[in-house]
C-alpha cells in the first residue's frame, strides 16, 4: 500500500525522467517526503510539493522554496474548484506551476497551469471556461478512485 502523495511523487518522477530523455537537462532528482527537487545541469532547481487533496493551495504554494516551484495535485473537481476559488492569490505567485494529474486517465495524464503567467495573457471573462476546458483534457478522478488505486 502506498499513500496518495507517494503515488503522486513516484508518478511525477517517472514523468519528469521520461520527458528529460529528449532534453537531457536534468542532473539530479531528489525526493524528500512529499517534495521532489529537480536540479538542472545549468544550476537551476525547481521544488515540487505533492499535495493530493489540498485544503489551501495558496498556503502550500507559498511554503515551497525557490523561485520556480510546482504543486502536484490529482485532477479532481474539488482541486479544480479550489484553484478557481484561490485564483486571485495563486496568480500573484511568480514561478508557480500547478500540475493536475490522473495516472489512470485514458487520454492525457496531466495538464499544467502557471497562474501568474496565465493571468497576464487571459481575460477574466473567459478564464473559468478556458481553464475548465484544460481540466477536461485529462479525465477527472475522485478521492475514492485514488484511494482505491493506492491500496
Amino acid at each position: 500500500m502506498t499513500s496518495p502523495a507517494k503515488y503522486l511523487t513516484d508518478w511525477f518522477i517517472r514523468y519528469t525522467r521520461n520527458r528529460d530523455l529528449v532534453f537531457r537537462k536534468i542532473s539530479e532528482i531528489k525526493e524528500d517526503g512529499n517534495t521532489v527537487s529537480v536540479l538542472q545541469k545549468d544550476g537551476r532547481a525547481t521544488d515540487y510539493c505533492a499535495a493530493p487533496f489540498p485544503e489551501d493551495m495558496v498556503k502550500i504554494a507559498e511554503g515551497i522554496g525557490g523561485g520556480t516551484k510546482g504543486l502536484l495535485v490529482y485532477n479532481t473537481r474539488e482541486n479544480f474548484d479550489l484553484m478557481m476559488k484561490s485564483w486571485a492569490a495563486l496568480s500573484k505567485i511568480k514561478g508557480l506551476t500547478i500540475y493536475f494529474i490522473n495516472p489512470s486517465s485514458k487520454i492525457d495524464k496531466r495538464w499544467a497551469i502557471s497562474p501568474y503567467n496565465h493571468s497576464l495573457i487571459s481575460d477574466a471573462e473567459s478564464l473559468e471556461q478556458g481553464l475548465n476546458s484544460m481540466y477536461l483534457m485529462v479525465e477527472p478522478t475522485t478521492r475514492g478512485q485514488i484511494e482505491e488505486l493506492t491500496r
